[in-house]
């Protein structure tokens, strides 16, 4: 489905959560271009498993694992990565989670982790690899959001914060570095079949609902949905779009 987008062949690609779910599909797509792409994820076998998935078809993929939420060790393997790999031309901030609490039942603690994993790591990211972009004189940051700012269920007023945070922080951060022709935007997905939200979430009536009541089009969002998304704003191809988030939901949302 895939077009093939020359200038990210050999581009540094870093993808944070790249051995689950978007991101690995994310990785496969992005090795799929030639270009070398990294991972930061604290699953370890899981991301074996994608770094020799990718293998197998000629990708580059490196693997370090880290816990996203632990700001210290997220620093120092970043500060590895720049000693170690090429500059990171394409950022791709990618993990998350979405829980769902009734109302604010959850506690303070719960509030600030999930905005720890799901923008505090963004935020150190952007800061730690920003000015190795500069000096190479561009770069593409690419920070997945979700289409709950729009929808706004009930269940799930934290997760829809952090999404809404990371929304207002692609526009602020594309205004202050466009002048170094670097791109900041965001991919707002819709609810997306991983094996996660099928294990934990997903039920045949809230499948069917979604589907075939708040989805213009009624089609399976998976992870393969979402590459091409991504592929055309890291690539030279979408130079002269910045500060937007495009919304992939299959017509769910009213933005």
């Amino acid at each position: 489905m895939n077009p093939t987008y020359p200038d990210l062949q050999e581009k540094h690609v870093l993808i944070t959560g790249g051995s689950n779910g978007i991101g690995k599909a994310l990785t496969s797509a992005f090795a799929r271009q030639g270009a070398e792409v990294t991972i930061l994820d604290r699953d370890y076998q899981q991301g074996l498993l994608v770094v020799d998935q990718c293998q197998q078809f000629g990708g580059k993929v490196n693997l370090y694992t880290v816990d996203l939420t632990n700001t210290s060790a997220l620093t120092k393997t970043l500060a590895k990565i720049k000693q170690e790999r090429p500059v990171v031309e394409v950022l791709i901030n990618n993990a998350g989670y979405d829980p769902r609490y009734p109302l604010l039942e959850m506690s303070e603690q719960q509030w600030n982790d999930l905005f720890q994993l799901n923008v505090v790591h963004y935020f150190v990211t952007c800061r730690e690899l920003l000015p190795g972009m500069i000096e190479a004189g561009g770069g593409s940051i690419i920070m997945t959001s979700s289409h709950v700012v729009w929808v706004a269920k009930p269940e799930m007023i934290a997760y829809n914060s952090t999404k809404a945070a990371i929304i207002g922080m692609v526009r602020s951060l594309a205004q202050a570095v466009g002048k170094h022709h670097i791109r900041v935007n965001a991919v707002a997905p819709g609810w997306i079949m991983t094996e996660r939200q099928l294990n934990q979430w997903i039920t045949p009536e809230a499948k069917h609902k979604n589907l075939h009541e708040q989805q213009a089009i009624p089609i399976e969002l998976t992870p393969d949905e979402l590459t091409g998304t991504y592929l055309f704003l890291a690539s030279n191809t979408s130079r002269a779009i910045t500060r937007q988030t495009l919304v992939v939901d299959g017509g769910f949302a009213q933005t």
